[in-house]
This record gives structure tokens, C-alpha cells and sequence, in this order.
């Protein structure tokens, strides 16, 4: 059985069921920028408020074209791309993803570009062809260039578990890759 054959689902949780201080803290920031409005502007999260979580954290755009909603990796943190065994930034998520996996993360964040609420959940991701799984609770914000129009989202991973052999490659430590 492949990684794309897996069912990855997702159950989003209660934004009270936040028991990570690091996610909590996020959420409150968020909170404070946003203010009165719908979504805060994404010029008002400075991500140097947060340096110690900095390689944890992801930016992911919407990239809109020809009518279809696209989402890429604008900057992952190196916490991420050293734990999934590669770099995402840049990506869009259909280099990235497949399967059950690319169908639930594209569901989730076009929901969230509808709603623009704060998403938390838990989620587990294949690694080498699933070989390794990351297991990692996550908190989704969306952001706003315009004000208006929900467009980027800063993620925050905590990792709760991650299976498979580490392989150390110079500096660089992976899961789940010879």
C-alpha cells in the first residue's frame, strides 16, 4: 500500500482543545491583530515576534489562476523541512502531496479561505513513500495582504511523534529516506 492509498483525514478540533503554550500564544497574537476585523492583515504578523518558533512555522499563499485555487509554500521553517525529509518551499501542494493527503489539505485550506477562522487540528503525514509517519498537531491562521480577501496562512507544527530510522546526511537529519 502507497502513502496515496492511506487515508489521512482530518477532524478539525475546538480552538479551546489548544493545550501547547507555543500554540496558544499564536493564537492570542492573531487575536490582537486582528482586532475588529474579519482577518488580520498579513503585513501585521511580524514572524520575528516568534524566533524560537521560526523553524516550525510555514507561510502558505494562494496563488489564483484561471479560475482554479491553488496553494504554495511561500517559507517553510528548517524544523519542517529537515522532519519531512525536504524542502517545500516553493511548492505548490500537488508537487508535494497525493492521494487522500493532497485532497484533505487542498479541502482544508479552501474552507479556511471561506471562513477565515483559525484551524487546529491533529494530522499525520507520510514520509519515504511510508516508511515513517510525522504526527504533529497544527494551528492554521489566515492572514490577509488587502484587508479583505483571505490570501496567505501561517501554520505552526508541534510534533508529537515521528516514526522510522533518522539518517544523518552531512548537517542534515532525515526520516524515512536512504
Amino acid at each position: 500500500m502507497t502513502s496515496a492509498d492511506r487515508n489521512y483525514a482530518v477532524t478539525a478540533m475546538a480552538l479551546d482543545a489548544l493545550t501547547h503554550p507555543e500554540h496558544r500564544e499564536m493564537l492570542a497574537y492573531w487575536r490582537d491583530r486582528k482586532g475588529d476585523s474579519a482577518v488580520p492583515l498579513r503585513s501585521r504578523f511580524d514572524p520575528l515576534d516568534f524566533p524560537a518558533l521560526l523553524p516550525r512555522i510555514a507561510v502558505i499563499e494562494v496563488i489564483e489562476a484561471d479560475e482554479k485555487v491553488r496553494f504554495r509554500y511561500r517559507l517553510a521553517g528548517t524544523e519542517i523541512a529537515a522532519r519531512a525529509g525536504r524542502d517545500p518551499t516553493g511548492k505548490f501542494f500537488e508537487d508535494l502531496y497525493e492521494g487522500s493527503y493532497l485532497q484533505s489539505a487542498d479541502s482544508t485550506y479552501a474552507d479556511l479561505i471561506k471562513s477565515a477562522l483559525p484551524h487546529y487540528s491533529q494530522r499525520v503525514f507520510p514520509i519515504g513513500n511510508g516508511v515513517s509517519n510525522l504526527r504533529y498537531d497544527r494551528l492554521i491562521l489566515p492572514f490577509s495582504s488587502d484587508g479583505t480577501k483571505v490570501d496567505q496562512f501561517v501554520l505552526l507544527i508541534v510534533v508529537i511523534e515521528q516514526t522510522g530510522t533518522p539518517v544523518q546526511k552531512g548537517s542534515f537529519r532525515t526520516y524515512g529516506t536512504t
